[in-house]
Parts: C-alpha cells; structure tokens; sequence
C-alpha cells in the first residue's frame, strides 16, 4: 500500500515540477492585468508595445505584482525632485555605477524598465550608510585570528578545543593556518561541519533497512520499461516525457485499485 501511494506521489511531482515556466505566463485580456494597467493610466496596447521595446512580453512575467509603471520623463523628474537631483548628477551616477551606456538615455534603457525599481534603485544608490556598511565589512573579514576566536569557533560546532577544530580541517586536507582572517575560517568551519554531518547521515542510510523493506525502486515495483517503448513517444522531448510520467501515473492507480 506504501509502495504504490509514493508511486503515485513521485509521478505527480515529477508532472508538476516538469511543467513549462510559462505555462502561468500573464495574457492581455486577464482581469487582473487589464486593472493594473488601467490602474496606472495606460492602455493595454501601450502597455504591451512599451514591454516590446524592451524585447519583454506580458508572458515573460507570472504574476500581475511583477509588473510595473513604465518609466517616462515625466517619472523621472518626479524621481529627481524626490531625491534632490539634477538630471545631469542623476546620469552621471548611474554611468558610474555601470548602470547607463554614455549616450544612452534614462528612458531608453533596459534596466530601468519600472519606476518602481528604478526608485528602489536610485535610493540604494544614494543611502549615504552604503559606504559606512562596506568599511564595517572591510574591517571585519581583515579581524586577526585568536585564540579566543577559535575556542568560540569550535564551541559553535560542538568541538571540544582548538585541536578538534584542526582535526575537522584536516580531515579536508586543510588547516587553520592556511587562513589569514577569521571571516574565511568562520566560513571554512561552517562548510567543513556541514560536510562532515552531512557524511554521518548517509553512512547512517546506508545501514537503515528501510529502502530494503520498502524497496521502491527495486524488482517488486510495477515500473517496467516496457513503458518508455510506449507508441505514445512522438520524438519531441517534452511531449515524450510526459508521455512517460502519464503513463507511470495511470499504472499506478490502476495497480492500487
């Protein structure tokens, strides 16, 4: 009875996981697409020759909250009086941040596509905390290891000293002494314990009987591969691999009736 409900289960998600990226693509006469537009003052039409300027369609994007208010002059002096700009340290900004190609306009590029992220854009841009942030980085990862650093460090992944830290290293060919700043050890540590947890949970399934009683895959299953010889195959890749999946399904709840 196991058996064949996760049977059942592993074909649906492999039906719902295969499933085309654009299968819940946006259209022009959904209601919801149709509202925002006229939401923000446009038409449909407009909307969708403005998306194609930018080589974009309404099916490129899968929720109505992907979309936006396209960005024109007017939004942009609107933007520049928010932030106390000139148009001219607005671009300015923007080129040197390699945001903006130097005869390209605002209003014609490809990154700047909503006003909303444009906004969102401009203020990151401008926060004037931005600079502080980095320098706090900076001094951080440049931290002198110590030996209070690394008995915290082990105490984090259940090491008993410093020696069981190395251990953990070594036991990757490495060593602590190979690392001048302790943000790059910290990172080390975290990957290494990762790793070395994740092997004690797989030496532990391979001596857990469950795949054995269960035996999923093995001879007692119903798959057979007589299915993938199936006259359902036409040679065009997705439509064949759903063709397969569809028939994994239906043998499924025929043998589980």
């Amino acid at each position: 009875m196991r058996k064949k409900l996760l049977s059942i289960c592993f074909a649906l998600i492999l039906m719902i996981g295969l499933l085309p990226s654009h299968a819940f693509a946006l259209e022009a006469d959904d209601p919801e697409v149709e509202e925002f537009i006229e939401s923000i003052g446009w038409e449909v039409e407009d909307y969708e020759d403005y998306l194609a300027d930018f080589y974009l369609g309404l099916a490129d994007f899968d929720d109505v909250s992907e979309l936006g208010t396209p960005v024109t002059e007017e939004g942009i002096d609107e933007l520049i009086e928010k932030y106390d700009l000139t148009y001219e340290e607005l671009e300015e900004m923007l080129r040197e941040e390699g945001l903006l190609l130097e005869d390209e306009e605002i209003t014609d590029s490809a990154v700047f596509v909503f006003m909303e992220t444009t906004d969102i854009l401009i203020e990151f841009l401008l926060n004037e905390d931005l600079g502080e942030s980095e320098d706090s980085f900076s001094s951080f990862e440049e931290e002198e290891i110590t030996d209070e650093h690394l008995e915290a460090l082990a105490s984090e992944h259940d090491l008993n000293s410093i020696e069981e830290l190395e251990e953990l290293f070594n036991a990757y060919e490495d060593s602590i002494n190979n690392y001048t700043s302790l943000l790059d050890v910290e990172y080390a540590a975290e990957y290494y314990a990762t790793e070395d947890s994740s092997a004690s949970e797989a030496d532990g399934w391979e001596d857990d009987d469950l795949w054995e009683e269960d035996d999923i895959f093995g001879e007692n299953t119903d798959f057979t591969a007589d299915m993938f010889n199936t006259p359902l195959l036409t040679g065009e890749p997705i439509v064949d691999i759903y063709a397969m999946i569809s028939v994994m399904f239906f043998e499924t709840i025929l043998d589980f009736q």
